[in-house]
C-alpha cells in the first residue's frame, strides 16, 4: 500500500547542471540550478550559480561547437562566475537548511548527478550518492531519475525516456532552454505531477490537473466544496495565463484535482469559459463559486484578497471564469482499480 503523500517526510532538490563537456573527469560544471520542493509539490526554495572553470579540466571541443548554437545561454551559464569551492559550500549549506530527508532529482540522473556529486565531494566531502558510512551526508538513500518517471506517465519506450514526448504542461509550460534555473523549474514541475498522478490508474494519468488555493487551508477547503458538489465555478486573473504560456481551459476538458498534499481527490470537467472583467462578475457565478454564505459580497470581497496577494487586483483586471462539473470522487487513489 502506498503511504499518504502527508505522512512522507522528503524535500526533493531537483536539479539542473550546465557543463562545457560529457564527463566530469575531464570537463567543468558551468552552472547549475536546484528548485527544492515536498513530495505534495510545494515549492520551497531555488539555488543558482555560476562557476568558473576548473584549472584541472579542458573543454570538450563538441560541446563548444554545440554552445555556439545557444549564444544566450552560454552567456548566463558563463557569466558573474565564482569560484566552485564556495558555490559547492554555499549549495550544501543551502540544502542542509531544510528539515526532512533530502532527495536528489535530475534529467538524467547519471548526467547532472555525476557532475554534482563530483563537485560536491571535492569541494565539502558530500556525495549525492554517499552510502551508510559516509562521514558528510546531505541527501538521503538513492537519487531520483525523472527522465524515468516522465517515460513511465507517458508510457513510451525506454529510449524514448525524455521530455520530449510529454505535453508542455507537464513541465510547466517551461519549454527546455539550457538556462539552468528555467529548465530546473521545468523538471520540478514534471516530478510534481508524477508524484499527483501515479497512484491512478493509466487512463487517468494524462489528464491535465487543476489546482485551487494559495495555502493549505484555502486549497482544502475549496477542493471539499468540489468533492461535496457544492463549487461548480473557479476563477483565474487572465494575465497570469497570459505569463505562463498557459492556454485557457477548453469546453470538454476533464482535470484530477489534488488537495494540498498532493493527493488526487476529483475529476471535473470544464463546462464553460468566459473571459470578463472583475467587475463584470455577477451574482450567479459567485455563487457558483460555492464559498463562504454564497454571497456576492463573500465573493468579491474574498477573491479581492486572493488576487491582492497574488500578482495585484484592480477592479477593471480579466479574469478567466469557468464553470465545470464534478465526473468521478477519488475517495482513495492510492488503491483505485483499473
Amino acid at each position: 500500500m502506498t503511504m499518504p503523500v502527508s505522512d512522507m517526510d522528503e524535500i526533493y532538490i531537483v536539479t539542473d547542471i550546465e557543463s562545457d563537456g560529457p564527463s566530469p573527469l575531464r570537463n567543468s560544471m558551468l552552472s547549475f540550478a536546484s528548485v527544492a520542493m515536498t513530495r505534495g509539490g510545494q515549492f520551497l526554495g531555488e539555488f543558482q550559480a555560476v562557476l568558473e572553470p576548473r584549472k584541472d579540466r579542458v573543454p570538450d571541443p563538441k560541446t563548444m561547437e554545440w554552445w555556439k548554437t545557444e549564444p544566450e545561454a552560454y552567456k548566463a551559464a558563463t557569466e558573474n562566475a565564482q569560484s566552485p569551492e564556495k558555490v559547492m559550500k554555499d549549495y550544501a549549506a543551502w540544502v542542509k537548511g531544510f528539515e526532512g530527508r533530502k532527495v536528489f532529482a535530475a534529467a538524467p540522473l547519471i548526467f547532472d548527478g555525476l557532475f554534482i556529486d563530483h563537485y560536491l565531494d571535492l569541494y565539502t566531502r558530500s556525495r549525492v550518492f554517499a552510502g551508510p558510512t559516509h562521514s558528510q551526508v546531505i541527501f538521503s538513500g538513492g537519487a531520483a531519475d525523472i527522465y524515468t518517471m516522465s517515460g513511465i506517465l507517458a508510457g513510451v519506450p525506454h529510449q524514448e525516456w525524455t521530455t520530449r514526448r510529454v505535453p508542455d504542461s507537464w513541465i510547466g509550460f517551461q519549454p527546455h532552454s539550457h538556462f539552468a534555473i528555467d529548465d530546473a523549474r521545468g523538471f520540478a514541475h514534471l516530478l510534481k505531477r508524477f508524484f499527483i498522478v501515479s497512484g491512478l490508474p493509466q487512463h487517468l494519468r494524462q489528464l491535465e490537473i487543476s489546482e485551487f488555493g494559495d495555502s493549505k487551508d484555502l486549497c482544502d477547503e475549496l477542493v471539499g466544496l468540489i468533492v461535496a458538489g457544492k463549487k461548480t465555478a473557479t476563477c483565474g486573473a487572465l494575465a497570469h495565463y497570459e505569463a505562463d504560456g498557459e492556454p485557457l481551459p477548453q469546453v470538454g476538458q476533464r482535470y484530477i484535482v489534488p488537495n494540498w498534499d498532493g493527493v488526487p481527490q476529483c475529476i471535473i470537467e470544464t463546462t464553460s469559459v468566459e473571459v470578463k472583467r472583475f467587475d463584470e462578475v455577477d451574482e450567479d457565478f459567485a455563487r457558483a463559486e460555492g464559498e463562504g454564505d454564497l454571497s456576492y459580497q463573500y465573493w468579491h470581497d474574498g477573491h479581492k484578497d486572493y488576487f491582492t496577494r497574488n500578482g495585484g487586483f484592480a477592479p477593471e483586471m480579466k479574469l478567466v471564469c469557468e464553470r465545470f462539473k464534478l465526473i468521478e470522487v477519488l475517495a482513495d487513489q492510492t488503491t483505485t482499480k483499473e
